[in-house]
């Protein structure tokens, strides 16, 4: 019975693109659904209408980045094991590196203009006389540090995955205690 050769990174790359799979799938759905948090906002709220723009661009934002992790996630899982698609998968893994540092960056240009948005609800919710109105809080920057993180965790891993696969399969071996 002939053996299959495992490559040396199929398994971080599988593990891998499945986890982007499932939050690609997840970041895209959102990103269909944040645009509309805008016009609630600005309709329920009364806040200023620029909170319309700035949720459409994060929408946008997120359905590009959703889908580039789902592609990349979909390739990853299909083409994991096999040697002869080593660079499609480099360059997927590096557009999604490109991806989430455009991402990173837009958020802390786009950030002020977000906190804007926050103060506006908390003022609209507390003149409503809301019981939860001093709950809400202005999240800075720094609170999303983690996420940021490991939006970039999973394309390095990806890649690594990736450049596994370039070195030459483990040979597999006979188990110990039997002969031939």
């Amino acid at each position: 019975m002939p053996q299959v050769i495992k490559l040396r990174g199929a398994s971080l790359l599988k593990v891998v693109s499945i986890i982007m799979i499932i939050l690609g799938a997840i970041t895209t759905a959102s990103g269909f659904i944040t645009p509309q948090s805008g016009y609630t906002l600005v309709n329920v709220l009364g806040v200023d209408p620029i909170a319309i723009h700035y949720f459409q661009i994060q929408g946008v934002i997120s359905v590009i980045s959703g889908i580039v992790m789902l592609v990349c996630g979909i390739f990853g899982v299909k083409l994991c094991n096999r040697s002869d698609r080593v660079m499609l998968l480099l360059i997927l893994g590096i557009v999604h590196i490109v991806v989430a540092v455009f991402t990173t960056i837009y958020s802390y240009i786009m950030a002020p203009m977000g906190e804007r948005v926050i103060e506006q609800v908390q003022i609209a919710v507390s003149e409503m006389g809301s019981a939860f109105a001093g709950n809400m809080n202005i999240t800075g920057m720094m609170q999303n540090v983690p996420l940021m993180l490991i939006g970039f965790i999973l394309p390095v891993l990806y890649i690594v995955g990736v450049l596994l696969n370039r070195l030459p399969p483990k040979t597999p071996q006979a188990p110990q205690g039997q002969s031939w």
